[in-house]
């Protein structure tokens, strides 16, 4: 989300990560950290991500990285009296010296998260070039004084980086994949939740440095799908991802009807929320002989409503019985985001009923659909930050079940930072509550708990077939 007059803000979903960049030694407080490529010419247009591969090697001072993110909380992080009780300055001062004297900008970024995760506040982390939320990051929420940033790392379009399109989690020392973008290359090669990646071209799997300058390439991947089985080998296209662009498709690419007791129960999966538009394309892509728009009522609020498609006027067409939102995404997005979806989910009763009447005679009129009752919100703990506040607004007006884990509790506004070495400082900027009530480090709960194992799953989604059930009266 944004306020005016400050940096692009967004509540907008951050794990605390163990970071990874490779670097040279750390000589008198600086380390080597990769440059941009600055020539754009000797970019390939086919492979746009080139210019992500590190041209030239210049030292980063640490003690300045320091000294910048400690700065920026002090200027920037919401809770000021949460600051003066741990004593910021004193904290950061016992840091300063294991950050300084760190061999690598990996190690020395590993400090200053755990230095932030002091603070134990969602949005709040230090993120390099070779973690996916770097990028998304910075297409999402965007930062304060990024624009040199954006013109050379990215120019020609926008915040990018190599991939296949499936996530990844690491337990221990293993990376299981923990989502999938439908229609993605990874989607499309037949990657699933639970299957652990071992090695990308005869190297060991890491989320970013893997893909690295192969887009438009097929990368060898070695995948275990079971416990103590042999690799499996599966080429996969590496693609230019650009995040919004991708979680958009994604959602669209996701609208499948699932036939279950007679009834076709309509799923959606919601990856950001950056703006409505994907969700309400994709409940069109479920009723193809209904179309939904938004009309504006006499108040002056938007309103969803569906009518006869024009392809369809000869007689109506059939909705969905029921409908699962599985908002277990990626990041949140815009705060009124959630806003926009209840109302296509639930439009409200104080509405102006619009009658449109064509050229030709033809009448066309904008119809009551609500799914509160024939719906569910699946919810993990990777539902956070805006979309906690769809599933906050879900189970308050009892529209249906919550149905999976609880929420990752992370509510905070947040903001981005440019930091020395193009590193990306995300600050929680301003604190929120709902209702009066404060969803951060809480989260929601749900009101059926369905657990979803990770390691060699199979892509089993006992979280989705419980709802199913509950939909479908089973």
């Amino acid at each position: 989300m944004t306020r005016r007059g400050m940096p692009s803000t967004h509540t907008c979903g951050a794990r605390l990560l163990a970071l990874a960049l490779a670097s040279g030694l750390a000589i008198g407080g600086l380390v080597r950290a990769p440059a941009l490529a600055r020539d754009a010419a000797k970019v390939t247009a086919q492979d746009v991500t080139a210019r992500l591969v590190p041209s030239a090697e210049r030292p980063v001072d640490l003690a300045q990285l320091h000294d910048r993110v400690v700065e920026t909380i002090e200027k920037h992080f919401h809770d000021e009296a949460l600051l003066k009780r741990l004593d910021w300055r004193a904290l950061a001062a016992a840091a300063r010296p294991q950050i300084v004297s760190a061999q690598t900008l990996a190690d020395a970024a590993r400090h200053i998260n755990a230095l932030l995760a002091r603070l134990e506040t969602s949005h709040t982390a230090l993120y390099t070039p070779d973690d996916v939320e770097y990028y998304i990051l910075l297409d999402v929420v965007g930062a304060s004084a990024s624009t040199e940033l954006l013109a050379t790392r990215f120019w020609g379009s926008g915040p990018a980086y190599a991939g296949i399109g499936a996530f990844t989690v690491q337990l221990g020392e293993r990376h299981f994949v923990d989502a999938v973008l439908e229609g993605s290359p990874a989607d499309r090669a037949g990657l699933e939740f639970g299957d652990e990646i071992v090695e990308v071209d005869g190297e060991p799997y890491s989320p970013i440095a893997a893909f690295r300058g192969k887009a438009g390439r097929t990368a060898t991947l070695r995948v275990r799908h079971a416990e103590a089985t042999m690799l499996d080998t599966i080429g996969v296209q590496v693609a230019t991802i650009l995040p919004k662009k991708a979680f958009a498709d994604a959602t669209r690419a996701s609208a499948r009807i699932i036939e279950r007791g007679g009834k076709r129960i309509g799923y959606v999966h919601l990856w950001a929320s950056v703006d409505s538009a994907p969700l309400r394309e994709a409940l069109g892509v479920l009723n193809p002989g209904i179309e939904l728009e938004q009309v504006r009522r006499s108040d002056g609020r938007a309103e969803a409503v569906f009518h006869p498609a024009p392809h369809n006027r000869s007689g109506p067409a059939r909705l969905v019985d029921g409908l699962i939102i599985d908002a277990r995404g990626k990041v949140g997005g815009r705060a009124g985001v959630p806003t926009e979806y209840l109302e296509m989910i639930d439009p409200s009763p104080r509405r102006v009923r619009m009658t449109a009447r064509a050229r030709d005679g033809s009448e066309r009129a904008s119809q009551t659909v609500s799914f509160k009752g024939r719906s569910a919100l699946l919810i993990d703990k990777k539902t956070r930050s805006a979309v906690e506040i769809l599933a906050h607004a879900f189970k308050r007006d009892r529209i249906g079940p919550l149905i999976g884990t609880t929420t990752a509790g992370a509510v905070t506004a947040g903001g981005g930072f440019i930091m020395p070495g193009e590193l990306y400082l995300y600050v929680g900027v301003t604190g929120l509550s709902f209702d009066g009530e404060r969803l951060e480090g809480k989260g929601v709960a749900p009101d059926i708990r369905v657990e979803r194992p990770l390691p060699y799953a199979g892509g089993a989604d006992p979280v989705l077939e419980a709802a199913l059930k509950q939909i479908a009266g089973d």
